[in-house]
């Protein structure tokens, strides 16, 4: 069995398709050999960059970052604060210093415009792959979309990790190196990574050693989880954990979101099951050559594994940084001569592929529809309503738009930005129809926001629906319903979930 699966995937059995591949990448390479061409391909792949950072509309975790980063009235409240959040403090700081000089949400795609644009610059133009391959690079769906448009720490640590490989042979790599840590607990992974493969050259530099462990000591020391704090996921049991992460990991393999019914966050569907083992097998030839790397590949591969199965399921964006990695190897490999295999060369092409249908729908539909909710709010003069918001998070688009604020389910307090040290435990539709009976009466008539239908869960005197907001790219619709709609309208006054919260503006 295992010789007939070697067999299969052995590129001797390919060896008429890939030599196509071959071919047909050459044949661009010499066209991308055209000085105006090749211009003309870096200014497409730029003004297409450009274009989705600008037209994206932030999510859940976007807005999350620029609140909490402009609400806390100072920095050591900050820090306490992402005690809640398991991050490091370095983006956070990034978007509090732009805020003193710009609108809190122009901070993202600015943000993301200034780290973006170096980190194609140095695939374009600084990497040791041959023009088509860092075009096919740069347009990838991995770099294009869900680490350089989605304004995150991970745009970030993409950035100063692609710093690293740039700057490989220089001792400028270690200041890179260092600061990876500060940008998410993944990131830190892939600083451990660059010191082994460091190691393993016998390049190590004392200094840019001391310096990256120090680093290392202070990230991990801000996030310390508070004692209160739990985690935004949970576990669901190692079988559907296990199934959930080789299915994701298939979106390395075709990174086309959703499949069929295209949609973020969401595997490859209806053949994401199969591609996961591909993609495992895909890495395991792709490393063939260098032994050490593929122990670090597979290394980073068994750690996304373990934390899935035991602290919380990994997305599909972090798991993205597998392919980073498997990119990053053959960056370094590349360095030294070795060129790249007709089968990475075709991954690199679908990926790009995808990259460019990616952006197409982007361009075209929205990928969040929290502005069309606010509207939708406005209009109808609901803006100065009291509030609830189920699940916890949903409306974090919506407060940070409207500067309004929203009840916690459970909680008896009001937030704008939500702080992950509460599991309200509502579990199914009856659990949820007698807390909102429980508050009805407690309240009054109030109004909820949320992205799960209600009115077909619940009875119709309980939950009347005002409008639903259709999902964008995101996946994640908006349902306004009028909680209680027989019952009188009365003043409710709650304090804040987070207190001395300062305004969502301008520093």
């Amino acid at each position: 069995m295992a010789a007939r699966a070697d067999r299969i995937f052995d590129e001797q059995v390919w060896q008429r398709p890939l030599a196509a591949v071959n071919d047909i990448t050459a044949k661009l390479d010499r066209v991308l050999l055209n000085r105006a061409v090749w211009l003309a391909a870096i200014l497409f792949a730029l003004a297409l960059q450009t274009a989705l950072i600008f037209s994206h509309e932030p999510w859940l975790d976007e807005y999350q970052a620029v609140q909490l980063a402009v609400q806390a009235p100072d920095f050591p409240s900050l820090l306490a604060w992402l005690k809640y959040e398991g991050h490091p403090p370095l983006w956070y700081a990034i978007l509090r210093g732009m805020a003193h000089f710009m609108d809190p949400l122009a901070t993202l795609p600015v943000a993301a415009l200034l780290i973006a644009m170096p980190t194609q610059a140095a695939i374009l133009f600084a990497s040791p792959f041959s023009r088509a391959e860092r075009l096919m690079i740069a347009l990838s769906e991995f770099v294009m979309f869900e680490f350089l448009t989605l304004s995150r720490s991970m745009t970030l640590g993409v950035a100063l990790f692609v710093l690293v490989l740039t700057c490989w042979r220089r001792r400028w790599a270690w200041l890179a190196i260092a600061i990876l840590p500060f940008c998410d607990f993944l990131f830190g992974v892939l600083s451990v990574v660059c010191v082994l493969l460091k190691y393993r050259e016998k390049s190590l530099w004392w200094p840019g050693v001391a310096l990256w462990l120090a680093s290392g000591l202070v990230s991990a020391w801000t996030v310390l989880p508070a004692p209160d704090a739990l985690p935004a996921l949970a576990t669901n049991g190692i079988g559907k954990d296990l199934f959930s992460w080789l299915m994701f990991i298939g979106t390395l393999a075709f990174p086309f979101q959703g499949g069929l019914d295209p949609g973020w966050d969401q595997p490859p569907f209806p053949i994401a099951g199969l591609l996961g083992p591909a993609f495992l097998w895909f890495a395991w030839r792709q490393t063939a050559s260098n032994h050490f790397h593929r122990l670090l590949m597979f290394g980073f591969l068994g750690l996304t594994l373990a934390f899935s199965l035991v602290v919380y399921p990994l997305a599909i964006r972090h798991l993205m940084l597998a392919a980073l990695l498997l990119i990053g190897l053959a960056w370094l490999r590349a360095d030294t001569g070795e060129r790249l295999s007709a089968g990475f060369r075709l991954w690199l092409a679908l990926a790009a592929a995808c990259g460019v249908a990616t952006a197409a729908i982007n361009l075209l539909l929205p990928f969040d529809t929290a502005q069309a909710a606010v509207n939708e709010i406005e209009r109808r003069g609901l803006a100065g309503k009291h509030w609830m918001v189920f699940p916890d998070s949903r409306a974090q688009g919506v407060a940070a738009i409207s500067g309004m604020e929203f009840e916690r389910t459970k909680r008896m307090c009001m937030q704008s930005f939500i702080r992950w040290d509460y599991n309200a435990g509502l579990r199914n539709p009856q659990m949820v129809e007698d807390y909102l009976r429980d508050a009805v009466r407690t309240h009054g008539r109030f109004y909820l926001i949320g992205d799960i239908d209600l009115s077909k869960r619940l009875p119709p005197e309980l939950v009347m629906p005002i409008a639903h907001i259709p999902a964008g790219y995101d996946r994640f619709a908006f349902h306004l319903f009028v909680i209680g709609p027989s019952s009188p309208e009365r003043q409710i006054t709650l304090p804040r979930c987070v207190p001395d919260q300062r305004p969502f503006a301008r520093l």
